[in-house]
């Protein structure tokens, strides 16, 4: 697995219907980057899962006085570096905002082109985790993408987006594209 940035213009595309759909912030960014992410394939589509950065109150909990990473849902992994017997988290897979995407739309990310040394690493170790991990981040994909395409009544899943809606917009998108 490789990591991928996606268009703006895509991002734009789908937010007019779905505004749920992770924001490239092409007007707040302060490097040029834009965000990360994995892309796999479910059924007929590839899907864009999505990085994001640690978040304190959504992937940390408190054990005995301890501030530990919480554990992997199905709508988001979390992606961990050993630091000695520690784990550090440094990022999230957001599987609930993955979307459908068309090869126009994406770009394979040059991390050897990437000047911030600082961020290169990060990306390098995000890269190995992933990579270490395909299997269980395509199994959590297809499983939360039957289960929201069944219609399964879960508070949780039915939060995700809406998969098949936006598959029908990816594939409006290509054929504007013909």
């Amino acid at each position: 697995m490789q990591l991928y940035s996606i268009s703006d213009e895509y991002i734009n595309y789908l937010k007019r219907r779905f505004p749920r759909v992770y924001s490239n912030k092409e007007n707040s960014r302060i490097h040029t980057r834009k965000y990360l992410g994995a892309v796999i394939e479910i059924e007929t589509h590839k899907y864009y899962i999505p990085l994001s950065s640690p978040k304190e109150k959504h992937d940390y909990i408190m054990v005995d006085g301890k501030k530990k990473v919480r554990k992997d849902t199905l709508i988001v992994m979390r992606i961990t570096s050993e630091l000695g017997e520690e784990k550090e988290l440094i990022g999230t897979l957001q599987i609930g905002t993955m979307i459908p995407v068309p090869d126009d739309a994406i770009e394979l990310y040059d991390v050897e082109g990437e000047t911030d040394k600082k961020y290169k690493n990060l990306v390098k170790k995000q890269i190995i985790y992933i990579r270490k991990h395909a299997k269980s981040i395509i199994k959590n994909a297809k499983l939360l993408y039957s289960k929201r395409k069944a219609g399964v009544q879960n508070r949780v899943i039915q939060n995700c987006l809406d998969f098949q809606a936006i598959e029908i917009e990816c594939d409006n998108w290509n054929n504007t594209k013909v």
